[in-house]
């Protein structure tokens, strides 16, 4: 799990990743087959990572705490090499349930090194 420094918690923060004041901020939307990633600038020593699994994914939270927990684990094994200091959202998309660790891990790593924060 990651610290809590590294997290996005409260709703505005999560709401400051939807509507106009997003690219005000100079935020930045990817997208692959499996997520939606949107990053901005953040001012703070570290960056911090919020996720949106949808019950549309999977009704079942223990497939979506697995996404999640899968998804924090590899952020957290990759925090001292990023380079840039973001909030980032990481929207799953359906499909996304049928990805096992490794999978996973790789795509997400993928996605680091396209926006250059790896």
């Amino acid at each position: 799990m990651l610290q809590k420094i590294y997290r996005i918690t409260k709703q505005l923060e999560f709401d400051a990743f939807f509507g106009a004041k997003f690219k005000q901020a100079r935020g930045r939307n990817f997208s692959t087959a499996n997520f939606i990633f949107k990053s901005k600038p953040n001012g703070l020593k570290n960056s911090r990572f919020g996720f949106v699994i949808s019950n549309k994914i999977d009704n079942r939270a223990v497939v979506r705490n697995r996404l999640r927990r899968y998804t924090s684990e590899t952020i957290r094994l990759n925090l001292d090499k990023f380079k840039q200091n973001l909030d980032c959202l990481i929207v799953f998309k359906k499909g996304a349930q049928t990805l096992d660790h490794e999978k996973l891990e790789k795509e997400l790593i993928g996605i680091f090194k396209t926006i250059r924060l790896l």
